[in-house]
């Protein structure tokens, strides 16, 4: 009895409490927070809705078809280096144990089976420290490469490490080579001094960039062990065949292109400053890929371009410093200033007579190919900002809002159309 008296004060006390628990109501929801809760309930489990289409630009169908056909022929120019490396690895030969192809930048060794005996290391006499080891002189290819590319040592018995990382599976060949295809697909507008080039070289461009890769990957994987090197052997077949027609097909389409080009210079009245400071400094930079094609290179002029390049995009960067919203100098600037070094960088590994070494020429045409892309999304930046947009049609599904729907039920999911990149790239970078 003591014991509940001296807890009836405690019970007493939360009486009060209890009791407010049940009168107290929750407040009465606003209309705007009644919406929210329907909308949440309505969507629970649902992907979030698409954001808003992004604005498209209207490019002319001449500047996508030019851009394209640039990426196409500078793009595809990594074949070469594949071509030269290949053939360097292998001489006369065809893929065996002794020789592993490479598509690597010529001069890198190709991976291996197996150690070298040791009979053969202990016959060779270790080079003094700090002394260059010449490579022995071997047979050249069937097929002898006539670009600027530095031809690769041949491929020796002596195998060295299998760690090397074959720099041909860095080079976008494929994803260049479909950039022609693309081109030969815009019929408008019409080019009857390039287009029948075009039809030649996308397919072939195409097929021979596939092989690439297939055989790149073919001796990554070492399954030349699983099938005594006979997929091997039947792409060497492949390979040799088209290596043989890569540089005249593609002078065939450069040829065409810089021909057009000369007889259709932009009229400088049209464009923009910040476009015609782009467009001059483009110029030069596409006059100095051009001038590491052939095998001779005239390193005086070489250099002399190059220091045109580097005054042309210090203007085009002043320019941009007083113009900071202008895209042409903001896009394009990272692209020159990445060519302007390769080139420099080429400058220094240029032979008068066999061409610019491996290395250095895959650099520049890499960031040749970047510097394309970055002209073309200037120029679509400078096209949004104008307002010359593609206006979306009226009833498109992009532009209509779900209908609200009553609590609890359900509709069939509907796939949202594809989003088109506002630059009109098949944007695989």
């Amino acid at each position: 009895m003591m014991r509940l008296r001296s807890f009836l004060p405690f019970v007493l006390a939360l009486a009060p409490l209890a009791s407010g628990c049940k009168k107290d109501e929750p407040p009465t929801p606003t209309a705007d927070q009644a919406d929210s809760a329907v909308t949440i309930a309505s969507n629970k489990g649902k992907l979030p809705l698409r954001t808003p289409l992004a604005p498209i630009p209207k490019i002319d169908p001449l500047d996508m078809k030019l851009y394209r056909l640039d990426v196409c022929y500078f793009g595809t120019l990594t074949l070469r280096q594949a071509r030269d490396a290949y053939l360097g690895s292998l001489g006369k030969d065809e893929p065996s144990e002794k020789k592993i192809p490479s598509f690597g930048a010529p001069g890198t060794p190709p991976p291996a089976l197996a150690a070298p005996p040791k009979s053969s290391a202990a016959a060779t006499p270790a080079a003094p420290k700090g002394t260059a080891v010449a490579a022995a002189p071997t047979a050249t290819a069937a097929a002898a490469p006539t670009s600027s590319v530095a031809a690769a040592p041949t491929g020796s018995a002596a195998v060295p490490s299998r760690r090397m990382v074959d720099a041909g599976m860095r080079a976008p060949h494929e994803r260049n080579a479909r950039s022609c295809t693309l081109a030969q697909g815009l019929k408008e507008p019409a080019m009857p001094e390039i287009d029948p080039a075009l039809a030649t070289f996308a397919p072939f461009a195409l097929e021979l960039a596939r092989n690439i890769a297939a055989a790149s990957v073919y001796y990554q994987r070492e399954e030349y062990k699983k099938d005594n090197f006979e997929k091997g052997k039947e792409l060497h077949k492949k390979l040799v065949a088209d290596f043989a027609k890569l540089d005249e097909l593609s002078e065939k389409l450069g040829g065409s292109l810089t021909t057009w080009r000369k007889e259709h210079a932009p009229d400088p009245s049209k464009l923009d400053e910040g476009e015609k400071l782009a467009l001059a400094a483009y110029d030069e930079a596409r006059g100095i890929m051009l001038s590491l094609l052939p095998k001779k290179v005239d390193v005086a002029a070489y250099k002399e371009s190059v220091g045109r390049l580097e005054k042309a995009v210090e203007a085009l960067k002043t320019y941009g410093t007083n113009k900071a919203d202008d895209p042409w100098p903001k896009i394009t600037a990272p692209s020159f200033d990445a060519f302007v070094k390769a080139a420099k960088e080429a400058e220094g590994k240029i032979d008068p007579e066999k061409g610019v070494a491996p290395d250095a020429y895959l650099s520049a045409v890499n960031n040749f190919t970047s510097l394309i892309e970055g002209k073309h999304r200037a120029l679509s930046r400078a096209l949004i900002a104008k307002g010359q947009v593609v206006e979306p049609r009226a009833g498109s599904p992009a532009l209509r809002q779900p209908p609200m729907r009553p609590q609890g039920t359900t509709e069939p999911h509907v796939p949202h159309p594809p989003h088109p990149h506002p630059e009109g790239d098949d944007h695989q970078h």
